[in-house]
């Protein structure tokens, strides 16, 4: 079977297993060329099993040679374990049950973004004049798929009149509301509720100021902030996801951020609190001192490195993840090599599986990226720097890779920046053997989707 017809043998099972209904048809105006990546399709990556079922070496018998990026065996995750009663004091406000999504928008330029469905088909796409950056963290779909694609109000930043958020639908872009040093902006899943924060100059309160804002997207012109923070230390707020009931927003989980701060490889996310909107009261699920390094889309878990806030760049040692209504704790210690952090971690919708980056080198402008996958049991499916993934960009090694989410709950999306071709790749990839892309293809399987950064996640 060529290249070709196996490609299309995959998108023909994806569609049988990933589809959860039907769209609309909208012409494309945006086509893939797949013509330099089809090899991924039945690509194989290098994954390095886990030590525990290496076998033991016999004595006086020769060694082999260690493979060039490990240093040691790497511990396995353990057993989940209580955490201290501190952390069990606050209250959660309950598990947020996102929608599966079902598609996704990108784009390789600023003018538009454009969406796909689960299995690379366009759907259609949503102008964005003013776009200043194309950057999920300053975008926000606004709206379900159900209500067609010129129809999502989708939000966006602009540095038009001196910075603002920008509505687009039905092929108009308006400003929402003007919103100068917008640090970053986030809301409900297929929702028109968000929340976003920005860091202003306020001479009257001794320097710069963060504010953070809610609301839905009908009322939030001339919103007044819901919290303000003006300690001077650097940090400002970041919100991190909405939590709502019946569609009403009932408040804003957020961590603090240092404003400003550059040549890092994990930004340098502080603690993690929850803005309770009933009563304007704040609680702590995650002191200052531990830097955060994922949040579950459901809300209940979070991923930290304890003891590396406020160290741009510290490294740790592990990675703890906590479940915050049980408060029972997997500690997941970082590969041998690791000695600059790691972070990114992406929660798969169930839970189940974790993705995450992780870096070493002798500095954090010569790091070396491994990206590591694990599932909930313990076990290591994937511990690789990005040499023993050219699998995954048709045989080059990658120049970056960011898992940005996972399209369902096995299937994990990748952005992939690799040497030949000027804009990045977004994949789609099975890295668990027992949950195959394609049973027909065999265990690790990856297909190109789309060309261009990862916009964020369309949901039904």
């Amino acid at each position: 079977m060529n290249k070709r017809s196996l490609l299309s043998t995959l998108i023909l099972l994806l569609l049988v297993t990933l589809a959860c209904g039907t769209t609309t048809n909208v012409q494309p105006t945006v086509t893939l060329d797949r013509s330099m990546v089809e090899t991924m399709v039945a690509a194989t990556v290098q994954v390095l099993e886990a030590p525990t079922d290496m076998p033991p070496e016999e004595p006086g018998g020769e060694s082999a040679e260690p493979a060039p990026t490990e240093i040691a065996p790497t511990p396995e995750p353990t057993q989940e374990q209580p955490a201290s009663a501190s952390v069990c004091l606050a209250q959660h406000p309950g598990a947020q049950i996102p929608p599966q999504p079902m598609g996704f928008g990108a784009n390789i330029n600023t003018l538009a973004i454009v969406f796909y469905d689960s299995v690379g088909n366009v759907l259609g796409n949503i102008q964005t004049a003013g776009m200043t950056w194309l950057d999920p963290n300053q975008i926000h779909i606004g709206g379900p798929l159900s209500q067609g694609i010129a129809s999502i109000p989708l939000v966006y930043y602009s540095l038009e009149n001196g910075g603002m958020l920008k509505r687009s639908e039905n092929g108009i872009a308006n400003q929402l509301v003007l919103s100068p040093n917008l640090v970053t902006l986030t809301g409900g899943e297929g929702s028109s509720i968000i929340a976003y924060s920005t860091n202003d100059s306020d001479q009257a309160a001794g320097g710069w100021v963060s504010y953070l804002y809610a609301g839905d997207l009908e009322t939030i012109n001339g919103a007044l902030p819901m919290l303000t923070r003006s300690e001077g230390d650097g940090f400002v707020i970041y919100p991190l996801a909405v939590h709502s009931q019946g569609g009403v927003d009932q408040g804003v989980w957020y961590t603090l951020s240092m404003w400003g701060i550059g040549n890092i490889n994990f930004a340098p996310y502080n603690g993690l609190y929850y803005l309770n909107f009933s009563d304007g009261s704040v609680s702590e699920y995650l002191a200052f001192s531990d830097r955060l390094a994922g949040f579950s889309p459901d809300q209940t878990k979070v991923a930290f490195t304890p003891g590396a806030g406020g160290q741009p760049g510290g490294p740790g040692n592990n990675l703890t993840l906590r479940d915050l209504i049980t408060c029972l704790e997997t500690v997941i210690p970082f590969n041998p090599q690791t000695n600059l952090g790691g972070g990114f971690l992406s929660f798969s919708p169930d839970n189940q599986y974790f993705a995450w980056l992780e870096a070493s080198g002798p500095s954090n402008m010569e790091a070396q990226m491994r990206l590591r996958v694990a599932n909930i049991n313990g076990t290591f499916l994937v511990d690789s720097d990005f040499a023993g993934l050219s699998g995954l960009a048709g045989g080059e090694i990658p120049i970056y890779i960011k898992p940005v989410g996972w399209l369902a709950n096995h299937l994990l999306l990748l952005e992939i920046g690799v040497p030949s071709l000027a804009s990045p790749l977004i994949v789609v990839w099975a890295p668990d053997p027992n949950q195959p892309l394609s049973p027909a293809l065999g265990a690790n399987q990856s297909a190109p989707l789309a060309d261009g950064v990862f916009a964020g996640f369309l949901y039904p």
